[in-house]
């Protein structure tokens, strides 16, 4: 009976300390017109508190045990280095009954990237556990917990994420929604709003906005902007499209996806070099390489299609395996029941290894005057 008489005043004990310390004077949130030197004078005005502290932390260098029971505001030009614990706080509220909107709450977090910040007023080298970590500030280390953080290397697990940056191994069971990533994102949603190098794994979609160098595996979906470089696999459908505003500044023989594409629909907006293995595949531009499926589409060919039903194109260079094949411009074969070509029928097989149509080049057989 003493022990647990015990335990309830030290608890209760922490939560008044704590309370003490939300009653000390508001402090400005981060000024975004401080400069690198001004910051760095700040951190030299933190005060060393060793082995054990209670947050948040205001000023403050912990070395050992930063205990933050209540919280409700963040830290600010604070450092821990060892073990960071925060319990019930404003992550609780972001994890748990905010978690459902927690995704387009995200998608308005860093609509640009110039609103990355270089300067973070908090920074945890060491491990972090709690209900969130709900601080635009840098982690070293592992994180349980989720929530907002502005740069992460380490890993992380939570129910949500929102990070600017996030080098290594992030796992949230609802979504992730990072603006740079580098390394594992594990999510049912994982959107990336500019540049992906790593491999994505979603129970439902993948979205990379910019760039992707790497890997997305989806149970429902894949999609990637402007460029695309590695493998696209998901049940349903894969899509590699360039936003109208980039569209007009895309080089011309810039390949919108340079890999693999494997699923039920698989889409390329631009030109792409590589394969497509699915239901339907279709490149609306220039395809250099082999498409699967049972249906084929694209406009500029040079390679193979092979399906069990159609396949379509305007120009061919190479071959058409199918039950149906058509064809605007022919240079190579076409094998199939139905083969059209021109607008000529030829059935079983066509081959035209020539173009015999004139060119610029080929002289007039007009008389000179």
């Amino acid at each position: 009976m003493l022990a647990k008489v015990s335990g309830i005043s030290w608890v209760i004990g922490l939560l008044t300390l704590s309370g003490g310390l939300f009653a000390q004077g508001k402090w400005e949130r981060e000024p975004p017109e401080l400069s690198r030197g001004e910051w760095k004078h700040l951190r030299s005005l933190r005060k060393v508190r060793p082995l054990f502290w209670i947050g948040p932390l205001q000023n403050k260098a912990v070395y050992g045990i930063c205990f933050t029971p209540l919280g409700f505001r963040e830290h600010y030009n604070a450092v821990v280095n060892g073990l960071n614990l925060e319990l019930l706080n404003i992550g609780t509220l972001y994890n748990t009954i905010g978690s459902g909107f927690a995704l387009d709450a995200m998608d308005r977090s860093f609509a640009y990237m110039d609103t990355i910040p270089e300067v973070y007023n908090f920074q945890v080298n060491g491990v972090s556990l709690g209900s969130g970590f709900v601080q635009k500030g840098v982690l070293n280390g592992i994180s349980v917990g989720g929530g907002f953080i502005g740069k992460l290397n380490g890993i992380s697990v939570g129910v949500t994420h929102c990070m600017y940056r996030a080098n290594g191994l992030v796992i949230g069971f609802v979504g992730n929604e990072i603006a740079e990533m580098r390394g594992l994102d594990i999510a049912l949603f994982n959107v990336v709003g500019f540049r992906m190098r790593g491999v994505q794994v979603a129970l439902f979609v993948n979205d990379v906005r910019f760039r992707t160098h790497g890997i997305q595996l989806a149970f429902f979906g894949n999609d990637a902007g402007f460029r695309m470089r590695g493998v696209q696999v998901a049940l349903f459908g894969n899509v590699v499209s360039n936003d109208r505003i980039l569209k007009d500044s895309l080089p011309n023989k810039e390949k919108e996806l340079i890999g693999l594409q494997v699923g039920g629909l698989n889409t390329v907006s631009y030109s792409a070099l590589g394969m497509q293995i699915g239901f339907r595949n279709w490149v609306l531009g220039k395809l250099e390489g082999i498409q699967m499926g049972l249906m084929n589409i694209g406009n500029t060919l040079q390679g193979m299609q092979i399906s069990v039903a159609i396949n379509r194109c305007r120009t061919l260079q190479g071959v058409q395996i199918g039950l149906l094949n058509e064809c605007s411009s022919l240079r190579g074969v076409q094998i199939g029941l139905l083969n059209f070509c021109e607008g000529r029928l030829s059935p079983f097989l066509r081959v035209k290894l020539k173009d015999r149509r004139p060119t610029t080049s080929e002289p007039s057989s007009e008389s000179l005057p």
